[in-house]
């Protein structure tokens, strides 16, 4: 299933970036997050729990950053499962300037197998657009933190 979505956000397009192109920033700011291992520059590892209308269920994720333009573009791969459920994704961020914000715009390939899939056929773009948001929103705190935003 695609997933579009755009929001704006309170940091500055370099200092977002910075966090999505970076493993370690980037897990951190995932929602719902238990642990990261950061494999390389690119790779990294997180336990999450996934927030549904159903309540949480636990999924191990390995995410890669595969694209950047630095400033503007990233995309993301990530795959995991728990139990019979799997989820693919492919996520393609897109920041422009906005004033003293930024502007992100992303399109998601999401694929979902198992009892999950089954759930969440019709709320999944909510449900994803939520949680980019949130991570979005993480991202931008960790900017302000950090002193860039």
């Amino acid at each position: 299933m695609i997933v579009r979505g755009s929001t704006s956000v309170g940091a500055p397009r370099a200092a977002l970036w910075s966090v999505l192109s970076d493993p370690a920033r980037l897990g951190e700011a995932l929602p719902g997050v238990d642990h990261v291992a950061i494999e390389d520059d690119r790779r990294f590892s997180a336990d999450v729990r996934a927030a549904t209308a159903l309540g949480e269920t636990p999924l191990a994720l390995d995410f890669e950053i595969v694209e950047q333009r630095p400033g503007e573009f990233v995309r993301i791969d990530g795959a995991g499962s728990a139990g019979e459920n799997q989820l693919a994704l492919s996520v393609e961020l897109s920041l422009a300037d906005d004033g003293a914000g930024t502007t992100a715009s992303w399109s998601a390939d999401v694929r979902l197998r198992g009892v999950l899939g089954s759930l969440l056929q019709r709320g999944l773009p909510s449900l994803f657009n939520e949680q980019v948001g949130a991570m979005l929103a993480a991202g931008a705190l960790m900017c302000e933190a950090a002193g860039g935003g």
